[in-house]
């Protein structure tokens, strides 16, 4: 079984395709730029201060604006994250929530300014995006959308009091500001709780923003609408109901889409992380059922993998899925794998030719089954890695035996590919440590010192880490942390005498 073309190809790519990065900006560009035009076009005309015998002309001005507007941010993105059209979940998420974010603030605006959720974008994009820098763009680039149409409204509705003007200028400012802080605190590391009470800090900052705010709108407008009051009453109740909407409503929003953009995009967050290894999943479930061998090995891949990953400074929830789900392919032919036999080996009745097929098709079917259950790309392509394109020596010496012509290597080697990340090269790494210490006899210290040396030299060798960016250092991390990791996951237990 070979590796799908179109899976080759995205494995192996060296560079990003120009060619496929021009058109999915384009597409991203054309749509991004149709929606939100379409939104201002009926935010104006349902507006009851416009004046349509100027409408055209304040079309047209925004029509424009908004496309220097979305051609800045394409500038941006094409300069400065281009990676992201190679991978274009993120992008889309990232265009998905601007519109969204712009649909709600044009129309929540109708309530009054105070009402406008400016940080919104922020709030949702931040646990979602894997860069703070590209929540707190997301959520720059939708408010500057925001202030170009609620001021050419401004300039085209002559009914609007001169005040007004400042509440846009101030309303932007409070959305930059909340939603830089909703970038930074609100974001993909922080845990379900800790998410919720960093949101309500952020929201609890914009509130007193806009309460200052209002105070000092309230004592420049005293003399227009309230010329009896030092401060505007009416501007500071405002400020308190409305505000709770522009403060609160963002982390409430948050709280409901993350899950469902989560679902929707396939993203990784710790939270989905953490759900994907939960041992009632679907997939798990099966492995630990019909492959109770491999399940117990994966375990055990999980909490070397998951050290390594902490040790280097990755992320050691991936470390612990990827490591849950290297092995799933093995679900197709269970009783094939030794982990899983009893005293019977079936490959002892086979020609080493068909058991290096079985043997080695449980990667390309791992990822066949990662991809039916819709599992992240970031795990189901280790799937594929985690062997490389490694020899399979048991079946190689054994058809090296049976014949006396030349045995090519590449026949009896696992085809799929290198690593491309330092996780898959952890569960490489740790997978095979794991098989040769369980299979020692009576390990110590030593021995895996030795045995995890030969490991890793042999796989750089062999070219397995070529494309992957782990260093030597690295390398040397993983092998002391597996060391450590030995005593706590295979020390000896006390012989309690008989009867007590």
């Amino acid at each position: 079984m070979i590796l799908p073309k179109t899976i080759q190809n995205e494995l192996n790519e060296k560079a990003p395709n120009i060619k496929r990065i021009r058109i999915l900006s384009l597409i991203f560009f054309t749509v991004l730029f149709v929606v939100i035009l379409g939104v201002t076009y009926i935010k104006f005309a349902i507006s009851p201060y416009i004046d349509m015998a100027g409408f055209s002309g304040m079309y047209i001005v925004s029509a424009i604006s908004i496309l220097l507007i979305l051609l800045a941010q394409q500038i941006y993105l094409m300069f400065t994250r281009r990676e992201l059209f190679s991978n274009p979940r993120e992008l889309y998420l990232g265009g998905v929530v601007i519109a969204f974010g712009f649909i709600v603030i044009l129309f929540i605006e109708m309530l009054g300014i105070f009402a406008v959720p400016t940080a919104l974008v922020a709030f949702v994009t931040a646990p979602l995006f894997r860069k703070k820098s590209d929540a707190f763009t997301a959520n720059l680039f939708c408010n500057f959308l925001v202030l170009t149409v609620f001021t050419i409204e401004h300039i085209y509705a002559g009914s609007y009091a001169s005040y007004r003007i400042l509440d846009i200028i101030a309303s932007f400012n409070i959305g930059v500001i909340g939603g830089a802080l909703a970038a930074y605190f609100v974001n993909i590391k922080s845990g379900r709780l800790k998410q919720l009470l960093r949101g309500l800090a952020v929201c609890l900052i914009i509130y007193a923003f806009i309460i200052i705010y209002a105070l000092l709108q309230g004592t420049y407008r005293a003399p227009i609408a309230c010329p009896n009051e030092v401060i505007c009453s009416i501007t500071i109740y405002a400020a308190l109901s409305l505000g709770a909407i522009a403060a609160f409503m963002p982390l409430l929003m948050t709280l409901i889409l993350q899950p469902i953009l989560e679902w929707i995009f396939n993203l990784l967050t710790n939270a989905r992380l953490v759900d994907l290894t939960d041992h009632n999943t679907p997939l798990l479930t099966r492995l630990r059922l019909e492959a109770p061998g491999s399940f117990s090995h994966s375990l055990t891949v999980a909490s070397f993998a998951e050290m390594c990953a902490s040790a280097i400074g990755e992320n050691p929830y991936l470390a612990r899925a990827a490591a849950y789900y290297h092995d799933v392919g093995k679900l197709k032919n269970p009783a094939y794998y030794k982990e899983n036999q009893d005293s019977k080996n079936l490959h002892d009745e086979l020609m080493p030719e068909v058991s290096v097929e079985i043997i080695r098709a449980h990667t390309e079917d791992g990822l066949a089954l990662c991809d039916e259950h819709r599992i992240p790309r970031e795990i189901s392509h280790v799937t594929v890695q985690h062997h490389g394109t490694l020899l399979i020596p048991v079946f190689y010496d054994k058809a090296k035996m049976l014949t006396d012509n030349p045995v090519e290597k590449t026949e009896y080697s696992y085809r799929g590919v290198t690593p491309r990340s330092k996780i898959a090269a952890i569960i490489m790494i740790c997978d095979a440590a794991e098989a040769a210490i369980r299979s020692m006899d009576k390990p110590n210290s030593e021995k895996i010192e030795v045995l995890l040396t030969n490991i890793i030299s042999e796989r750089i060798e062999s070219k397995q880490f070529d494309k992957c960016e782990i260093s030597l250092k690295d390398l040397t991390t993983i092998k002391n942390t597996i060391i450590a990791a030995y005593g706590g996951l295979y020390h000896s237990r006390i012989k309690y005498p008989d009867g007590k």
